[in-house]
């Protein structure tokens, strides 16, 4: 009996030992613990295959734009998962007009010939990087479908006004002669950001796009009708941005929320027209965050700055309910850097973050599907996950997978 008392006594006493190891370990370590391991990218892409298999909506972040080894990543995982022509690739960093022009929807018109090409429309953040080369060129020949999410100046918006004069003769009558005249230096300002516009400057460019796209309604071919009409939207957008000066700190994160509802608007718009499609998404973990709320962003001269925001995946998941999944990317190591400067930053996660610990475990490369630990939903930890800036937050409510490489390295120019 006594015996038997010790023996229980002491399995008490273990089982009392492996509760407290549990609880002890920091959350970023029992993440980590998660990942599953590969020494090569691409053997880990059958497993996010399967991840977003049942999905229309795949979200493809990054953590830094100067992130040149994600950018590879990327391009061969957006490869491998529309082996089948599955997926259409909607891009940040490319007006909305731009793809409908590119991929041949509607005629260039106006546009002068020598500027259509995908490498001029998209962004050179992305298209002008050596690492983000073979994507730009399976789009140049055909092989990718691809469509611009963007409001912000892209190639086609600086030739809008014309484009749609030359695009439908009732919009002619209300944007020609003096009106044109007057108009255009309007819009050149609002192209280059021209923080002296005054509001009544800009209240005259409102009007006129409005009165644009109320003579689109006798345009009888319904298809261009719907992208010319999408196509004021994002001017009228970004005529909102403009307006808020881009100077002031609100008026900058007040422009985010205006960019990210029109780039989901964007998306919404392109997945309504062509319904039997599905997209992969471009763009930063910022964007693709469902709920930023989540994240403690905790810094001056706004700690509860994300309360504040509504972001392109959040709105994109409203819109589309349990049909997108958001995809970070994150680093453990080695540097970022633009392809046009000569210096990069050193990538050193902070000792208190989930990156720490997935170096600390030595694998090159990792990925964790967030989406079926539904235990985590509530689950704070540290990451490095936006910016490579280490924040705590419920991070499993904000995206549902995490892909992780042990070193990124800088963007280098397509000729290099």
């Amino acid at each position: 009996m006594k015996n038997i008392r010790l023996y229980t006594l002491l399995a008490l006493l273990l089982m009392a030992g492996g509760i407290f190891i549990s609880c002890s370990t920091p959350a970023e370590k029992q993440i980590a613990d998660l990942f599953m391991d590969f020494s090569d990218e691409s053997t880990s892409f059958e497993q996010i295959k399967n991840a977003v298999k049942d999905k229309r909506i795949v979200i493809l972040g990054e953590a830094g734009h100067a992130d040149g080894k994600t950018f590879e990543i990327k391009s061969k995982l957006i490869e491998y998962l529309n082996s089948n022509n599955e997926y259409d690739v909607v891009l940040e960093g490319m007006g909305f007009l731009d793809g409908a022009v590119l991929q041949g929807v509607l005629p260039p018109l106006c546009i002068d010939s020598n500027y259509l090409d995908v490498a001029n429309a998209w962004n050179p953040l992305w298209s002008q990087t050596k690492e983000a080369s073979s994507l730009v060129e399976a789009m140049r020949s055909g092989k990718v479908r691809y469509w611009g999410m963007d409001c912000n100046p892209s190639l086609s918006d600086y030739f809008l006004i014309p484009y749609l004069m030359a695009s439908s003769p009732s919009v002619s009558s209300v944007l020609g002669g003096c009106v044109f005249d007057s108009l255009m230096p309007i819009h050149d300002r609002m192209m280059s950001m021209d923080t002296t516009l005054t509001h009544k400057e800009l209240d005259y460019f409102d009007s006129k796009m409005n009165q644009a796209r109320k003579a689109l309604e006798e345009e009888t071919d319904l298809e261009k009708k719907a992208i010319l009409d999408m196509a004021i939207d994002n001017a009228l957008a970004f005529s909102e941005q403009v307006r808020l000066g881009f100077t002031e700190w609100d008026a900058q994160n007040e422009g985010i929320n205006i960019r990210d509802r029109q780039m989901a608007e964007n998306v919404t718009w392109y997945l309504n027209h062509f319904p039997e499609r599905k997209v992969i998404l471009w763009t930063a973990n910022f964007h693709g965050a469902k709920h930023i709320n989540q994240i403690n962003y905790g810094k001056e001269p706004d700690p509860d700055l994300y309360n504040k925001y509504v972001l392109c995946g959040e709105h994109l998941e409203k819109a589309f309910p349990k049909q997108l999944y958001s995809l970070a990317f994150t680093s453990g190591g080695g540097s970022e850097g633009y392809f046009y400067a000569t210096d990069s930053t050193a990538i050193v996660p902070d000792s208190t973050s989930m990156e720490f610990q997935l170096n600390q475990r030595g694998m090159e490369y990792g990925f964790c599907d967030l989406s079926q630990r539904k235990d985590w939903t509530d689950m704070v930890f540290n990451s490095t996950i936006l910016g490579y800036d280490c924040k705590p937050g419920k991070w499993a409510q904000v995206f549902d997978g995490v892909f992780y490489l042990k070193e990124n390295h800088k963007a280098h120019l397509v000729q290099e």
